[in-house]
């Protein structure tokens, strides 16, 4: 790390000559005398010390190169933005098609972009629902891309629609499942070794993480489980164990009220 905080405070490569460059060579002889060596961590903190050059030098460059890539992305997205935007209010409509419920609009460009484009498609659906197409070097490209817009949109409502419908279904019997199939777990650093185990310090409920991710996701949103952090087992919380109970009360299954019984520590 020395080496690397020369380099960055200096912009020269951590050599013996870059140092006597800049610290004389009478410095470099005494640590030379002293058994300092280039090779040597030490050399360089000494070379450091002398230079008066901070111990996160490194960090801190690395930290304004970043700054100043992202605010040159910034930059460029707002100069890109606002050209396309100037393209745009200059363009004249070619024909308009409806498809699923959309109305697709293709408009031609006064000019064209730096790439030649000088088309573009305009998705509108009500209420509010809008998109609209990058540029493209035809009419029928701009209107194809419409339509892939369209259809993937859609789809993504029937894939939205269809997990709110199961969730309604699956929601119960995951709860349950993980529940009873999980073991408890403890927190570690409360209470000595007798009462490791009490109810005090009980936490959750713990399970290998193997369902569906969506569900467990939801069910995460909803505050009734956690990730461990990598995502290999899950802990049904304190809050998920009541609403778990609770369905498993109001189902007619043989033994539930013996299980219960057995985890009563949980209420």
């Amino acid at each position: 790390m020395e080496k690397k905080n020369f380099e960055a405070f200096t912009n020269l490569r951590p050599l013996k000559t870059s140092a006597i460059q800049l610290c004389g060579q009478d410095f470099i002889d005494g640590l030379t005398e002293k058994g300092i060596y280039a090779k040597d961590a030490e050399f360089w903190r000494e070379v450091n010390k002398k230079l008066n050059i901070p111990d996160d030098a490194y960090e801190l460059k690395q930290a304004q190169e970043k700054a100043e890539g992202e605010r040159k992305q910034i930059e460029e997205k707002a100069k890109r933005q606002a050209e396309r935007e100037r393209l745009l209010a200059n363009k004249k409509e070619l024909y308009s098609q409806d498809r699923q419920g959309w109305k697709i609009t293709v408009f031609e460009l006064i000019e064209s972009d730096k790439h030649g484009n000088k088309f573009v498609a305009e998705c509108t659906k009500e209420p509010e629902l809008r998109d609209t197409t990058c540029f493209s070097k035809s009419p029928g490209e701009s209107y194809s891309r419409a339509c892939s817009f369209i259809d993937e949109f859609e789809k993504m409502q029937d894939q939205l629609k269809h997990f709110i419908e199961n969730y309604q279904v699956l929601k119960p019997l995951y709860l349950m499942l993980i529940y009873l199939s999980g073991w408890d777990e403890y927190n570690p650093y409360m209470g000595n070794t007798k009462n490791q185990h009490s109810q005090e310090n009980f936490i959750g409920v713990k399970f290998w993480n193997g369902f569906n991710f969506e569900i467990l996701k939801q069910l995460k949103s909803e505050e009734l489980l956690e990730f461990s952090t990598s995502r290999k087992t899950l802990t049904i919380n304190k809050k998920g164990i009541k609403e778990a109970r609770d369905i498993l009360k109001r189902i007619n299954l043989e033994g539930v009220e013996a299980l219960l019984e057995q985890r009563k520590n949980h209420e």
